[in-house]
């Protein structure tokens, strides 16, 4: 019995310990992303790269990579391939994601892409989508942001057709200004 727990706890332990270096990995490239503007995966074999960082309300950062698969989105949210138009983001909602829950309008977050130049955004809605019926398209608008994962938050078993689906706009550069102060309190990243 005892050698089963230590196997148990090892296993938990090991599990956390791969989620924290991944994480420190994947900022590391980021920020050589942002140094030269190149792809950087965060360890030689990753089939991804960090595109972006997204800062959420309560002042966390995230680092959105470049995909959504399931293997990209084991180490954050990813982003989904969108062509010309706004950009749609989506994360496990027990994990990354878990978040968008505290969500409501007039939120904002702010997201840094790798040219180095920070957009701050608003929420202007939140609904629930049945992908059986409805198709999550990509926003025609480039100045938008959805962010998708799936619902409800509290479900015992992963997957499902419903996904929660926050949309975003870009705040004016004079309404960030003026409210800077509301994203946590620490102001707005890259001011």
């Amino acid at each position: 019995m005892l050698v089963f727990l230590v196997l148990v706890v090892g296993k938990a332990t090991w599990i956390e310990a791969k989620a924290w270096v991944a994480q420190v990995l994947i900022a590391r490239a980021w920020e050589q992303t942002l140094a030269d503007g190149g792809h950087h995966p965060p360890w030689p074999w990753a089939d991804t790269w960090p595109v972006a960082r997204l800062t959420d309300h309560n002042g966390r950062d995230l680092y959105v990579l470049e995909s959504a698969s399931g293997q990209a989105l084991a180490f954050g949210p990813g982003r989904m391939a969108t062509g010309d138009g706004g950009w749609v983001v989506a994360g496990h909602r027990d994990t990354h994601f878990r978040f968008l829950e505290g969500l409501a309008k007039d939120h904002r977050l702010s997201l840094q892409k790798a040219d180095g130049h920070w957009s701050r955004y608003r929420v202007t809605a939140t609904e629930v989508a049945d992908i059986r019926r409805d198709t999550l398209q990509p926003p025609a608008d480039p100045r938008a942001l959805v962010l998708v994962t799936c619902y409800p938050f509290d479900a015992s078993a992963a997957g499902g057709p419903l996904r929660y689906v926050v949309s975003m706009r870009t705040v004016a550069s004079t309404e960030s200004v003026a409210n800077a102060e509301t994203l946590s309190g620490r102001g707005y990243p890259g001011q």
